[in-house]
């Protein structure tokens, strides 16, 4: 069984309806009785507290989006052999370790890897990520629903609902997409932030 905060809450509201019916069932209270029925509701209530902590922690998963687009893999045949031992490499770390479901990488003008469910059509890039590789900042999408700049991101995959865009060089960025609403943590972001990093040399050293 799956204990998650909506079980945790179901669970904690049926043992204080319990120990109430008991509580209303019994002839005689003696004071030990009532200290039981005390310790009872309030570890009850606690349940409830929890599953709600619980719940509000565990927000940021959402559920996944049926995305649209194909499950797609294209790399740009005139990539370095090293550098596209590394992006074969960190775009599947990305895709089968984080909540990733598409990544695309673009370089001087080119779309050098597309990778995950993505369009079929030729993605350019727009205001944002122009402005991530400008400011040399990663931009954080939790919720593209809400983001009026969001027809930017159709031909890279149409309903995809988060994105985070990580620049690598100032002609370079990375753009990923994740599966559901405020899917990427943190932890997330630094080290895919870190791998740019990586890339960026790899990229200054092959003159790509």
């Amino acid at each position: 069984m799956n204990f998650d905060g909506k079980t945790l809450i179901i669970i904690g509201s049926i043992l204080f309806c319990f120990q109430l019916g008991n509580y209303f069932s019994i002839d005689t209270i003696s004071p030990a009785l009532e200290r039981a029925q005390v310790l009872s509701a309030v570890s009850s209530v606690i349940i409830v507290l929890i599953g709600f902590l619980f719940k509000q922690f565990n927000s940021n998963l959402g559920e996944r989006v049926q995305l649209k687009g194909n499950n797609n893999f294209v790399l740009d045949p005139e990539i370095p052999l090293e550098i596209l031992d590394e992006l074969a490499w960190g775009s599947e770390a990305i895709l089968t370790s984080t909540a990733a479901a598409t990544i695309l990488i673009h370089n001087n003008g080119k779309n050098i890897l597309k990778r995950g469910i993505t369009s079929n059509d030729l993605f350019k890039p727009g205001e944002t990520c122009l402005r991530s590789i400008k400011d040399m900042k990663l931009i954080s999408l939790s919720n593209t629903k809400f983001y009026p700049g969001r027809d930017e991101f159709y031909s890279f995959c149409p309903n995809v609902p988060s994105i985070i865009i990580i620049p690598v060089n100032n002609k370079s960025f990375i753009l990923i997409g994740g599966w559901s609403y405020k899917c990427f943590t943190k932890s997330d972001e630094k080290w895919i932030n870190n791998w740019a990093k990586k890339l960026n040399n790899l990229f200054l050293k092959n003159s790509f």
